[in-house]
């Protein structure tokens, strides 16, 4: 028999944009606000967490609308979703992005899809066969 092994993205977010990419994350996963406190909300669903702290206002940067892509950090976060076009459409209010269905990609039993937060941080959504 087969076992699929259960996998869970969890990171950790700083943001100058703390309700707004609070909101992002939550739409974006289907998930729901667990653990708030002044500053720091630990985003839950079924398959990822996202654990986001407010930038303290001292050291907050402006960001833009739409936001300037942090494109050249080394880091990507991936986060299993079941339909990214749910996914995109979750988020088609906010000023994150899921990229259009035309730029979807598919490599093997994954297809994939890149995107942004309201905060420029430039992520992915896949879902799995």
């Amino acid at each position: 028999a087969i076992v699929r092994l259960s996998r869970m993205t969890k990171i950790v977010l700083w943001a100058d944009k703390f309700d707004e990419t609070a909101e992002f994350y939550r739409l974006l996963l289907n998930a729901e606000f667990k653990h708030s406190s002044d500053g720091f909300v630990a985003i839950v669903g079924e398959r990822n967490e996202v654990l986001l702290h407010a930038v303290p206002a001292q050291w907050a940067s402006d960001i833009s609308v739409p936001p300037a892509l942090r494109d050249e950090s080394p880091l990507k976060p991936c986060f299993e979703v079941d339909s990214i076009a749910r996914a995109r459409d979750a988020v088609s209010a906010t000023n994150g992005l899921i990229l259009g269905a035309e730029r979807e990609q598919t490599h093997g039993t994954m297809t994939y899809c890149d995107g942004n937060d309201p905060e420029g941080n430039v992520i992915q959504v896949y879902t799995t066969a």
